[in-house]
């Protein structure tokens, strides 16, 4: 296990050593964030990021494989262009949590700002608490799971994928072209699993599903991009 207090250290010099560190070690340690922005973005590799703090915005943005626990808050745009791996975030985010997200997930514990999921490809998307309005606009993929209440605009312009709630007003919260149906068996069986992993005890029977009212109605080709390790 490595250490690492970022006391003093800038972005750029934070994710250089955990560009370096990733690659020899399984557990990364990080005290003293300060709400640093731009933390671990564009990282790749296997292993395990705890950070003792809060982080500010585009935490784990662009990350492909590692695990981030942020022990404490976040900001904006947590989880931007998220490719795989996880980013589990012990308290609340700012607005956009998880835009454009292509996989992996991001599981929040507490609260999440308006916006979250937007434009979201793929992934899951896990609000333990509440979320602000537009969640899930535009959305093209992926799941979406909230288990308190969300904000008006629920939806707005989504093209696919889906957003699980429990929301007893989601009908008075709708944004344009969705509309809410029960949540279907093979999607509790997947809701389940992921319930499990995290550790998260809810009955999925409760949950109901917005999905878009006409689907196709543009088309797209989902963006699945290769990365190679840039020599340092």
């Amino acid at each position: 296990m490595a250490r690492l207090d970022l006391t003093g250290m800038s972005s750029r010099e934070v994710n250089r050593k955990l560009r370096e560190l990733i690659r020899t070690e399984n557990h990364i340690e990080v005290f003293n964030p300060h709400s640093i922005h731009n933390f671990a973005t564009a990282l790749v590799g296997e292993g395990v990021i705890t950070v003792h703090g809060s982080t500010g915005f585009y935490t784990g943005g662009f990350l492909d494989s590692p695990t981030l626990i942020i022990k404490g808050n976040t900001g904006w745009y947590t989880g931007d262009n998220m490719m795989s791996g996880e980013i589990i975030v012990e308290m609340n985010t700012g607005s956009n949590a998880g835009p454009s997200m292509v996989g992996g997930t991001l599981l929040i514990k507490g609260n999440s700002g308006s916006r979250a999921g937007w434009g979201m490809k793929g992934g899951n998307l896990i609000v333990c608490g509440n979320v602000g309005r537009w969640t899930g606009k535009m959305t093209l993929g992926g799941r979406i799971i909230v288990l308190g209440q969300v904000g008006e605009g629920i939806g707005e312009s989504m093209y696919n994928g889906v957003i699980h709630t429990l929301d007893p007003s989601i009908e008075d919260k709708l944004g344009g072209n969705v509309r809410v149906v029960p949540i279907a068996d093979e999607e509790k069986r997947e809701v389940e699993i992921l319930f499990k992993r995290y550790g998260i005890e809810q009955s999925v029977e409760e949950f109901k599903s917005v999905v878009p009212k006409i689907y196709g109605r543009h088309e797209y080709v989902l963006f699945k991009p290769t990365h190679k390790m840039r020599q340092q």
